[in-house]
């Protein structure tokens, strides 16, 4: 399918989907590099749906979010509808995991810092869904 000028989706969607994709790039490096080291200090964390990861089980979780944001940055670059409801899915997925990372974790002392951090990072997650969300209405709701 080949678009042209008029019905091209909007560039900064585009932009979007390349730091999605570095973003991707970027964790699979992070993997790449701790799974070089002979020794290393600090293990490999991720959280997902609010649950935290350690060791090997964090190395796959990362391993899953980079080819996850690596599909919505080939689906939305292609301008494929898939790539933006994706994209939408992945993103309320992050914004309630924060909150429930935060809900879980909130009692824990130790994690007062992780706390404290995911709470700041909520409302960047939700305005980014909410950006996606505006500017890709038009294109899943067929608006004109």
């Amino acid at each position: 399918m080949v678009n042209d000028d008029a019905s091209a989706w909007p560039r900064d969607l585009k932009i979007f989907a390349l730091l999605v994709s570095v973003w991707g790039a970027g964790l699979i490096a992070r993997v790449v590099t701790h799974a070089l080291m002979f020794y290393s200090v600090v293990d490999l964390q991720a959280v997902i749906g609010g649950i935290k990861f350690f060791g090997d089980d964090a190395k796959y979780v990362l391993v899953g979010q980079a080819l996850m944001f690596e599909a919505i940055g080939i689906g939305i670059f292609a301008e494929r509808r898939w790539g933006l409801v994706l994209a939408l899915a992945y993103l309320t997925q992050v914004v309630i995991s924060h909150l429930v990372f935060i809900i879980a974790y909130m009692p824990n002392p130790t994690e007062a810092g992780h706390v404290r951090l995911a709470a700041l990072e909520g409302p960047v997650t939700v305005a980014i869904l909410l950006y996606v969300w505006v500017r890709s209405r038009t294109i899943l709701l067929d608006e004109t």
